[in-house]
């Protein structure tokens, strides 16, 4: 692969000769260097399938540095001493702008506090950056209102607001985060494809005059973006790929009509009234639903049913109610032949929670599933001594997990129905490798006192050692693991600042 793509980039750049000499790698590095001055970053990069005197060669194109990045001080020792820093730096900040002059800039990464920087300078540093083409814009306002912020949609007097349009022609990657984002009709951002807004204050008309200016927009991230009510895109996702909602509290509808290329769905929060997804939305790769929250009876929602083709799905997180709505409304078996990983977030683990698993496995075949994570809840009482009674038991699936490689179970206590899942897969899975069983970090059995508990009493780990098992080799542990090939794919979803 990486001599076909070297190939390629010779071809393209006329890197060889009639008598197959490569001669533009012979060149002197100035005129090297003045070649990837006039490539966007994403090309000067690639450049180094070329030869290994193009590698590492792109990060000295321009003249130092070719990124701006700033991060204001938090307050500290005094007030005067940290308005004497905050400053300095803002000054030294503002002084780039006149030292380095008009050069290409690969981004512009900008943290600061609330009250360091006033509106001028700030529109003065996101314009510079704008006129030197820049790729990368990082906007950072900690302090400012952002995730907790309440109130309606209107700005305040004196607020910071960041106008898109950036005026960048080359900007293709921007993310901002506490701060206020207003939006121009009519605009058009031919080469951003990915954004990301955590914490910002905007309305659902600039949200869709945003995403409607950017045709190659493949990446769409909102976070904690408390201002939406009703998130449409209608036009402007014809190239989307992800599409990651987290936390927009006031958001209650979703529409996504038209999303041909849409490979990810990730969204966590209250479930939505209305439709999601329209018929002409692409085939999903990987899938997360969860409502965030215990469950207090299934709302009204028709969210779990308006996600299309799940044929081609190969990692999957559901929380208990999605959980719940899936082993509710299907009636009809359905095949995930290619799901790979399935991550469970369980609020409650009673009965009716473990026939809500055994219902998912039966009706939902997933014959090639190799890992599996379940998130137990973190309540100190087994739930199924206060609603025994109450719920009929499911029996569990006969088959379908002769694929299952991994299983993860945190918060794992010991309790009846999670001791009854362990068994139902130690005797289920044939081919399992290993089974991962994480005590709780810390409980709290009396009030607020905190007891850390990070290892399971020997009695309990006895009991499982004794459970019979399908896989010869398969390994029971009770210590955490580190390796990324323990971790579900779908666990930087609340990670990501």
């Amino acid at each position: 692969m990486v001599g076909e793509a070297e190939g390629r980039m010779r071809r393209r750049m006329g890197a060889w000769g009639e008598d197959g000499e490569d001669r533009i790698s012979d060149l002197p590095d100035a005129l090297r260097l003045q070649i990837l001055s006039l490539l966007p970053l994403k090309s000067a990069i690639r450049t180094g399938v070329l030869s290994s005197r193009w590698r590492g060669l792109w990060e000295m194109r321009w003249p130092d540095p070719s990124s701006l990045d700033v991060r204001l001080p938090s307050g500290g020792g005094g007030a005067a001493s940290a308005a004497a820093a905050v400053a300095a730096v803002r000054g030294e900040c503002l002084a780039v702008v006149d030292r380095r002059g008009r050069r290409r800039m690969d981004r512009l990464s900008l943290a600061f506090h609330a009250g360091q920087l006033a509106s001028p300078e700030l529109k003065r540093l996101i314009e510079y950056a704008a006129a030197c083409d820049v790729e990368e814009v990082r906007l950072r306002l900690d302090g400012g209102g952002g995730r907790g912020a309440r109130g309606g949609t209107r700005r305040p007097p004196g607020a910071l607001a960041v106008h898109f349009p950036i005026g960048s022609k080359l900007l293709a990657r921007m993310s901002v985060r506490g701060l206020h984002l207003t939006a121009s009709a009519n605009a058009m951002v031919a080469t951003l494809e990915v954004i990301h807004l955590h914490s910002v204050s905007l309305t659902d008309a600039a949200l869709r005059r945003v995403v409607a200016a950017c045709p190659r927009l493949r990446e769409l991230e909102l976070r904690y973006c408390r201002h939406l009510r009703r998130i449409d895109f209608t036009v402007g996702v014809a190239n989307l790929r992800s599409l990651t909602v987290v936390d927009c509290s006031r958001a209650t509808e979703l529409r996504v009509p038209s999303a041909p290329h849409l490979r990810s769905f990730r969204f966590s929060g209250a479930f939505l009234f209305s439709n999601v997804f329209g018929s002409t939305v692409g085939c999903l790769e990987h899938l997360y639903l969860c409502s965030g929250g215990p469950e207090t009876g299934l709302p009204r929602t028709n969210l779990p049913a308006a996600v299309p083709r799940l044929s081609n799905l190969t990692v999957l997180t559901l929380c208990s109610i999605a959980l719940q709505y899936v082993s509710a409304t299907t009636t009809v078996e359905r095949s995930m032949n290619s799901l790979r990983e399935l991550q469970l977030l369980m609020f409650g683990m009673a009965n009716s929670n473990l026939a809500d698993i055994y219902s998912f496995l039966k009706v939902c075949r997933c014959p090639q599933l190799e890992r599996l994570f379940v998130q137990l809840p973190t309540n100190t009482y087994d739930s199924f001594t206060t609603n025994y009674l109450e719920v009929a038991e499911e029996e569990p699936p006969e088959g379908g997990l002769e694929n299952l490689l991994l299983v993860k179970m945190t918060n794992f206590k010991g309790y009846r129905n999670e001791m009854r899942l362990v068994d139902f897969l130690l005797r289920k899975a044939s081919c399992l490798n290993k089974m991962f069983l994480i005590a709780p970090k810390e409980i709290h059995p009396q009030g607020l006192r905190k007891v850390h508990s990070e290892a399971l009493p020997h009695f309990l780990k006895t009991d499982v050692l004794h459970l019979e098992r399908a896989s010869a080799t398969a390994q029971i542990i009770f210590d955490e693991s580190v390796s990324p090939q323990t971790q579900p794919l779908h666990s930087e979803v609340f990670v990501r600042i």
